[in-house]
């Protein structure tokens, strides 16, 4: 398997086949909200993330997130493929971790930093 990369909201990834060498490509456009859905949710199997994803949408009340979370089982059970899943899974939670560590030090940051906001409309 080849280095993945992503692109904006793209997971990309490369592998060979050992039996056919021929190379496939894998992309799938996840917004940040079904990037937060999978990461608190989701599993290692597949399948399990799929059957969590419409039990969820079974339980939603609302429409409108009945409608993006059926989109989202969908859309990991038709356009991830079983033996991909792993790998993507594990790097969806990698950049979720580095995503809730940022937001966690621009917190911080911004807490630090009102009483120059303060001082600055004292200033004008």
């Amino acid at each position: 398997m080849q280095a993945d990369r992503r692109t904006g909201n793209k997971f990309i990834m490369r592998g060979a086949w050992l039996r056919s060498k021929e190379m496939e490509e894998i992309i799938m456009t996840l917004s940040m909200k079904e990037k937060k859905i999978l990461y608190a949710y989701g599993c290692l199997s597949h399948h399990n993330t799929v059957t969590r994803l419409k039990w969820l949408t079974a339980l939603t009340v609302d429409p409108e997130a009945k409608r993006r979370m059926l989109g989202l089982a969908r859309k990991v059970e038709t356009e991830m493929n079983e033996s991909w899943y792993e790998d993507f899974y594990h790097h969806l939670r990698m950049e979720m971790d580095e995503y809730r560590r940022l937001k966690r030090n621009l917190r911080v940051l911004k807490s630090y930093t009102d009483y120059e906001e303060d001082l600055y409309e004292e200033a004008v």
